[in-house]
Parts: structure tokens; sequence; C-alpha cells
């Protein structure tokens, strides 16, 4: 049988294929992005609390009880969903976040790393590192990636506001100061709940 199949149908296609996955993909994104982003303005609300009437930053390991929280939750929310297939987008997205992890914890153990093996040389001095304005704009551009691959404006347009007027906060506020802590709520709240919301919105409508 003849192969009437064009190279511009077969264009069109892709096409359409790689729109239905965005659409997909920007569909199934809101609940995730409201349960994060609950998720980290509460984390970070609850460690500047502490933070403040302890004194000590150790409670900045909550992240890692949030993100184990976060995953379940997570794992609980997409074993209810409707299976939706694997698509080369949510492939991309997924391995954008899963670096944006490995980048921000493995950065965080080598400070530990590093500060351990400067006091037992007994090396003079600290090395100071703004772990909260790397982790800003770490987070703000895979937001930014995020809503371009799903071609999603609320999602990118939230990412750049949000980034912004966390960097704007950082910047402002007493270098280790606890209330920096507080610049995950900017970006919980502009980058992911709103966002989330709105698409969830458009999900329903």
């Amino acid at each position: 049988m003849e192969n009437n199949f064009s190279a511009e149908s077969s264009l069109r296609l892709i096409t359409e294929t790689i729109e239905r996955s965005r659409r997909t993909m920007a569909k199934n994104s809101g609940k995730p992005m409201i349960l994060w982003g609950s998720l980290v303005a509460t984390t970070s609300v609850v460690i500047w609390a502490l933070w403040t009437r302890t004194g000590t930053p150790v409670w900045n390991l909550l992240w890692f009880a949030m993100s184990a929280l976060g995953g379940f939750f997570t794992y609980q929310m997409n074993r209810n969903r409707e299976k939706v297939p694997a698509t080369e987008i949510s492939r991309i997205l997924g391995k954008v976040w899963m670096w944006f992890g490995i980048f921000t914890t493995g950065f965080y153990a080598l400070l530990w790393a590093v500060a351990l093996i400067r006091y037992s040389a007994h090396m003079e001095g600290i090395v100071t590192v703004n772990l909260t304005l790397l982790v800003t704009m770490m987070m703000g551009l895979c937001g930014a990636i995020s809503g371009a691959v799903m071609n999603c404006r609320p999602v990118t347009a939230g990412s750049v506001l949000a980034t912004a007027l966390s960097v704007l906060f950082v910047l402002l506020v007493p270098d280790g100061a606890p209330v920096q802590i507080l610049t995950f709520l900017i970006l919980g709240v502009f980058a992911l709940i709103i966002p989330g919301v709105i698409l969830q919105r458009k999900a329903k409508a």
C-alpha cells in the first residue's frame, strides 16, 4: 500500500503531539504546584520562627523533612489520579527538578563537609556562601524553564516575579539573619501557589 504520509503531515502530527503533551502537563501541574508551594511557604515560616526563638540555624534541617512529606503526598496524589502516559515533556520537567534537588542538596552537603574539614585542620576563618540567594536563583530558573517547556505563561511569569522579589528581599535584609529564610515564602506563594491556582481553574474550565 502506498504511503502518502508526507513530511508536512508528519511535522504537523509531531507539533500537535507536543502541544497536546504541553496542555496535559499544564492541566496536571496545578495541584502539585499548590501542594509544594504550601509546603515551602509553611516550612519557611516555621523555620524562621524556631530559628528566631532559639538562635540556631539547625532548624534548616526541616527542609529534608518537608521533602519527605511532600514526596509522600505527591505519591498519594498521583496514585489517586488518572494515569497519564509519560511524554518527552514530562521527562524533561522531571529531569529539570531532579537536578535542582541534586545540586541544592549536594551543595549544602559540600558546605558542611568543608566546614568540618576546616574545623578538623584548625584552619582560621570561615567560608561564607549565601545559600538562600543561590537556591532562590536556581529555583526561579527551574520554574521559568518549566513554564517555557509547558508554554505556560502563568508559571513563567510567576517564577520570574518571585525570583525578582526574592532576590531583592535577600539583598535588603542582613546576611545570615533568620528573616532571610522567608524568601521561600515569597517563592512558594508567587512561583507555585498562585500559578497552580490559575492552572487548576483552567483545568476545571
